[in-house]
């Protein structure tokens, strides 16, 4: 037996060290980048709203990320979510293809699990759980997928949990670049030595005196006023954004030529 074949002993391994357990900073995935090898990038990112690091298999579960973290209804984001009780939640299983998913030397079946549980916080204040699959839409051409998403989609109705599968389709690319690019100001370390914000504020207020201009020259202006390095109102501007105190449509590439009151929604 290799030594990554799946074995009862590393099931035991892998919960006594916690996996799949926990919530917020103290959940810990099933399965860790380094863990099997992965056709996409993987990406190691920490976690705003958890205070950890996250485990991402592909492009796209990253980009999924950054949408459900910049979501505000999302207050806890579990990635990698095993299904470790799914023979005793799935009452009708008679024609799900489980043999499919077991270790070929070692027969012993693989843990399944949902690429993300969410925990999200209603209009009432009231949470629960939603879970979501991620898949590119070449992966939907293979039997052997729709298999374990019929065991996924079972499981999930079972728990009484909504659960859908989404593609790079709900993923947009501009979208995740913007949020990107307004979190980073959101990480501590990145403030050169101002406070953030106490700024910002004097920036939205600058910005909605000055609406009839370009953004890019407001920008530049609130930099001299304020004796700012360069490139310092920008970034408030960006840290306004992802506080989402400035609302705008990050579907669509920020222009900075644009006038002020144009970008704002």
């Amino acid at each position: 037996m290799g030594a990554n074949n799946w074995s009862k002993e590393k099931l035991k391994k892998y919960l006594k060290e916690g996996r799949g357990q926990g919530v917020g900073k103290n959940y810990t995935p099933w399965n860790f980048t380094y863990n099997y090898s992965s056709k996409g990038r993987v990406s190691r990112v920490y976690g705003m709203k958890t205070g950890r690091i996250h485990h991402l298999h592909s492009d796209n579960q990253y980009r999924a990320f950054l949408l459900f973290e910049f979501n505000s209804t999302v207050i806890d984001i579990r990635e990698s979510f095993p299904l470790l009780d799914v023979d005793e939640v799935i009452d009708d299983k008679e024609d799900l293809r489980f043999d499919k998913f077991s270790d070929k030397e070692t027969k012993e079946p693989y843990v399944l699990t949902t690429n993300f549980l969410l925990t999200i916080k209603d209009a009432n204040g009231e949470e629960k759980d939603i879970a979501r699959t991620i898949k590119n839409t070449t992966e939907l051409k293979r039997k052997i997928t729709f298999e374990k998403l019929e065991i996924e989609r079972r499981y999930w109705q079972q728990k009484g949990v909504d659960w859908k599968v989404m593609t790079e389709k709900q993923l947009p690319r501009q979208l995740s670049k913007n949020i990107e690019w307004v979190r980073e100001t959101m990480l501590e370390g990145n403030e050169n030595g101002i406070d953030k914000d106490e700024l910002s504020l004097v920036l939205l207020r600058f910005l909605l005196e000055n609406e009839e201009l370009p953004i890019g020259e407001v920008l530049k202006h609130f930099d001299k006023r304020e004796r700012l390095h360069k490139g310092m109102g920008l970034f408030l501007f960006r840290y306004l954004i992802a506080k989402k105190e400035l609302v705008i449509d990050m579907t669509k590439k920020v222009d900075l030529s644009s006038i002020v009151r144009d970008l704002l929604l």
